[in-house]
């Protein structure tokens, strides 16, 4: 059966629906008159009890003639297969099959007995006849085979294409079904369906999985876990944390699953202590690459390079030296400024105790033992600054030499 090849016209009266009013009078193929019932019936279902709204559908040909005409209520249970309720709008005739070329035992045997007469005498003439009858035998025997053989592979073909129209058929039914339960979001139901229908459990999990519904895509398929978080790993950090919290809850997965769930809340809730504890237990490339771009940006350039032994990503590899060799310029240049400043402290306490020493020779005053006091409290000052930037100094020199040797390591 041809579905949905041709297209129809198809007015909808006697209704009040919106959508049915919009797309009153339009040409449409048989499957998608289907689909706007199906998608109708979903909308009204969130609205309304069941069969409180109607619409008249009649199907009119190109030249304007009614085809069918059928009044139909909605809206009806999630469940409903509208194949079947509106299937008279998709009769059609079945194709007519050109007859057979007629091989004729008279055709047959006026050729083969046009092809004989130019035997004349009468000897030949007998063995003519002789041959005739033996030749018209074996024609007949011939076109009566022919005509068996063509029946049989007419009737062939002809059951094939219909087997093969009732099986479109019955998939087309399925399909909407499907449809109509999971628009209404029934995916229980829908998944009980396509067991039903012998869809592999692939697909069940593949339908789980595009509703969100991870759970039931594990208990559908246990072996599923990989494909279950490589979804959730495409979504948003929120519905990430959600998805993998609903998992956990549901203590359906192994140890090692748990450990894979637990790197993926880590990383999202930046945990870099259970990440650098973790790190041989990273199962999958893509989510190494992103603990490995989570230590670069908190600067943990050593657990980034031993991630990178586990699994390789010359890009990360080179974003990790380069943002190491960044570092070590930078500590070098807070290296120098620090000294320029332990320099400059040298050289104020130099000149506070060249101050100092000339108080003490040529101060006649007085208050010479205030002013000597007041220097060397300056002194000590000086002195306690210069220590800590003395110690500012060499707690920067020795993250120097870390990120050097950090670079030299990275390999």
């Amino acid at each position: 059966m041809n579905l949905g090849t041709k297209k129809s016209y198809y007015v909808f009266s006697k209704t009040d629906i919106k959508k049915f009013k919009e797309e009153n009078n339009k040409p449409l193929e048989y499957i998608d008159l289907i689909k706007l019932v199906i998608d109708t019936n979903s909308e009204l279902l969130k609205l309304y009890e069941l069969n409180t709204k109607s619409v008249e559908i009649s199907k009119f040909n190109k030249n304007d003639s009614l085809i069918h005409s059928q009044l139909l209520k909605l809206p009806l249970e999630a469940d409903t297969d509208f194949d079947k309720i509106l299937v008279n709008f998709n009769e059609t005739k079945p194709p007519k099959i050109g007859k057979a070329t007629k091989i004729g035992k008279a055709t047959k045997v006026d050729k083969a007995t046009k092809d004989l007469t130019v035997i004349n005498d009468k000897a030949n003439y007998i063995e003519r006849k002789d041959f005739e009858k033996i030749s018209i035998k074996k024609i007949s025997i011939i076109g009566f085979s022919f005509m068996t053989v063509l029946i049989i592979v007419i009737g062939f073909v002809l059951n094939q294409s219909i087997n093969r129209g009732n099986s479109e058929q019955e998939k087309l039914s399925q399909e909407l079904i499907i449809t109509q339960l999971e628009t209404s979001g029934k995916y229980d139901k829908v998944a009980q369906k396509m067991k039903d229908f012998n869809y592999p459990k692939k697909d069940i999990v593949n339908m789980y999985l595009e509703n969100g519904q991870f759970v039931n895509a594990l208990k559908a398929d246990k072996k599923a876990i990989t494909s279950v978080l490589d979804k959730i790993d495409t979504m948003n950090n929120k519905e990430q944390q959600k998805a993998l919290n609903e998992l956990k809850k549901a203590n359906i997965t192994s140890k090692k699953e748990n450990t894979s769930i637990d790197l993926r809340l880590a990383l999202l809730n930046k945990d870099i202590d259970f990440l650098k504890k973790n790190i041989k237990s990273v199962d999958s490339q893509a989510l190494s690459d992103r603990i490995v771009k989570l230590f670069i940006d908190e600067k943990e350039y050593a657990s980034a390079n031993e991630q990178l032994k586990f699994f390789a990503n010359k890009a990360l590899d080179k974003q990790a030296k380069q943002a190491l060799t960044n570092k070590v310029n930078e500590l070098k240049k807070a290296v120098s400024d620090t000294q320029k400043q332990l320099d400059g402290k040298n050289t104020q306490l130099s000149d506070l105790h060249k101050q100092l020493d000339d108080l003490n020779k040529n101060d006649k005053s007085p208050d010479k033992g205030k002013h000597v006091d007041d220097k060397n409290k300056e002194i000590d000052n000086a002195n306690k600054d210069k220590n800590k930037i003395s110690d500012i100094l060499k707690d920067q020199q020795g993250k120097e030499k870390e990120a050097q040797k950090a670079v030299d390591d990275f390999k």
